[in-house]
């Protein structure tokens, strides 16, 4: 590495990220900016690191930081076969002719950051939705429904499909409610902002006047998902909780509003979808109410599969005998564990030496010690709440 560059490059004031592993200097890459412009001037990765994603890694903390920084696109002038060149590429850079430029328009404006940061957002890696397991039913549903139309609106305008803007989901603690919406927001590379209760409640005014200041504001960015977990506490039934009358009025009148404005979706999520104010749920509020339940048979398959490819198993293991003992389980569930399995496996091997390996009995044994989140009876709640409230 030219390490005599890299002191030089950080003396003159340009933008440097490092990459560290176990205490030594393993990568490296640095910029330039020029008004909302950034040019890659310095990449350096070991030959011992190269092809593991350093490369990767080190331009997504760049883009971060240069996002902040008001920049808008990014260049990168190398050679082909030089290190870095698939970085870019796995990134999203394009090349352009002649000595291959590499450039990527940053999905943000520099002004849509302030906001964006303001209320806590952030810009996800656009790989959690290949990263969800076990819900197959949900991510059908929701890719059909809302991402299609979202990623495609010329066509759903052309047909007269209005675009989705808001969407429920409901279900039992701990089934993927928050990950989902996550997901969905790296699936269409927009924005995702959480609007916690707790923290609208201790921004300084009254909650529906923060709630109001915070969908106003983030209604002015070009595309964004917005996230509203225990969506029962912001809007509650006003017959039972008569105080929460001034934000449920508020809702009433904000989501129409967001619903006008193309490229916004709210995302809300609730445990208790019996307990939210009917005015709320109605058609014309939210487009789509989504039950979201612990994963069947298929989704448990599907976990232990993912949970297990990256982890080193004994052949013996059966993916089958594993999910017949995971009735209730929910994704946390399954890998808690398979980290417990995996904890007995390392304290066995540092213990004997031999080769570390995750057994059959290490998995029952975990299994075993792992009450499962969802019972019998909260099943059965949630097959009922899904005939009662469910909107597709």
């Amino acid at each position: 590495m030219e390490i005599a560059q890299f002191i030089s490059e950080v003396n003159d004031g340009a933008v440097v990220i490092v990459a560290i592993a176990n205490s030594a200097l393993v990568g490296l890459v640095g910029a330039r900016v020029a008004g909302d412009r950034a040019w890659t001037q310095l990449v350096a990765i070991h030959p011992d690191w190269r092809n593991k994603g350093i490369g990767s890694a080190l331009s997504h903390g760049l883009e971060k930081r240069l996002l902040h920084l008001g920049v808008r696109k990014v260049s990168a002038l190398i050679g082909r076969g030089q290190v870095g060149e698939q970085a870019l590429l796995n990134r999203g850079f394009t090349p352009v002719e002649g000595l291959v430029l590499y450039e990527k328009l940053l999905s943000i404006e520099p002004g849509e950051v302030r906001i964006i940061d303001k209320w806590g957002g952030q810009v996800l890696e656009a790989d959690l939705w290949d990263q969800l397991s076990g819900m197959k039913r949900e991510r059908d549903l929701v890719n059909q429904r809302i991402i299609a139309p979202l990623s495609d609106p010329s066509l759903a305008s052309r047909i007269g499909l209005r675009l989705p803007s808001t969407v429920l989901m409901f279900g039992p603690p701990g089934t993927g409610k928050t990950t989902f919406a996550k997901a969905l927001a790296s699936r269409l590379s927009w924005p995702f902002v959480e609007l916690l209760p707790s923290k609208l409640a201790s921004g300084g005014g009254t909650l529906a006047n923060e709630l109001r200041e915070a969908l106003t504001e983030l209604g002015r960015l070009e595309h964004v998902v917005i996230f509203i977990d225990e969506f029962d506490e912001i809007a509650p039934a006003r017959e039972s909780r008569p105080a929460a009358a001034g934000v449920v009025n508020e809702l009433l009148k904000s989501i129409p509003d967001l619903r006008e404005r193309a490229g916004k979706l709210l995302v809300c999520a609730t445990n208790f979808v019996e307990a939210i104010d009917p005015a709320v749920l109605r058609p014309g509020r939210f487009d789509f109410l989504i039950g979201v339940g612990p994963p069947d048979r298929d989704g448990l398959t599907a976990l232990w599969t993912h949970s297990l490819s990256r982890m080193n198993v004994d052949e013996k293991v059966s993916v089958k005998e594993l999910t017949e003992k995971c009735v209730g389980f929910t994704p946390g569930d399954v890998d808690l564990a398979a980290q417990r399995a995996a904890a007995r496996a390392f304290a066995r091997a540092q213990s004997d030496g031999k080769t570390p390996l995750v057994l059959n009995d290490d998995l029952n044994v975990a299994i075993s010690r792992t009450r499962p989140s969802i019972t019998a009876e909260m099943l059965n709640a949630f097959n009922t709440e899904v005939i009662s409230f469910e909107r597709i």
